[in-house]
């Protein structure tokens, strides 16, 4: 999924719950070990290491997790192969126009509601493509169109996945 992870109502498993802040986070180490037990045994409504544990809502029981907006990094050039926020790349053969940058949708959200049914908390945190002040696109919702986004990819790629490679059969 990569912008968000609901987890159950339950205790967790504290290596399970480090591994999605990290990943989810796109830091480069876990976050403090003492934070994550006391949150893994009770979890609730929090933010730790740059990320926002918030109810599921419409998405049902349990919590959300979500980027911290305050924490997400500052754009970046939208170059071909660039790393945003320490979790998204943009790919090689993508065709940016000059001049763009990615960096969070933010409160241009409100305006793209109608593209997905994602709580705006997560759909500001998607990354955008703007020209100046201008959206160029937001690739995770097709936004202008799928067309548009093609040649823009997104990937999420965070430093440390929340878990390995799937096994797949010969």
């Amino acid at each position: 999924m990569g912008v968000g992870q609901t987890v159950g109502a339950g205790s967790l498993e504290p290596h399970a719950l480090a591994a999605l802040l990290q990943a989810i986070s796109g830091a480069p180490f876990p976050p403090p070990t003492r934070s994550v037990a006391a949150l893994a045994a009770a979890p609730h409504p929090a933010t730790l290491a740059g990320v926002r544990l918030m109810p599921a809502g419409k998405l049902g029981p349990g919590l959300l997790l979500v980027r911290e907006e305050a924490a997400i990094g500052p754009p970046v050039p939208a170059r071909p192969g660039a790393i945003w926020d320490g979790r998204f790349h943009l790919a090689a053969d993508a065709t940016p126009p000059d001049g763009t940058t990615i960096g969070a949708l933010g409160a241009d959200a409100a305006r793209l509601r109608r593209h997905s049914d994602l709580p705006a908390s997560v759909l500001r945190t998607l990354p955008a493509l703007r020209r100046g002040n201008s959206l160029v696109a937001v690739p995770h919702l097709d936004y202008p169109s799928r067309e548009c986004c093609a040649g823009l990819r997104l990937t999420f790629v965070p430093r440390r996945p929340a878990a390995g490679a799937p096994f797949l059969p010969a």
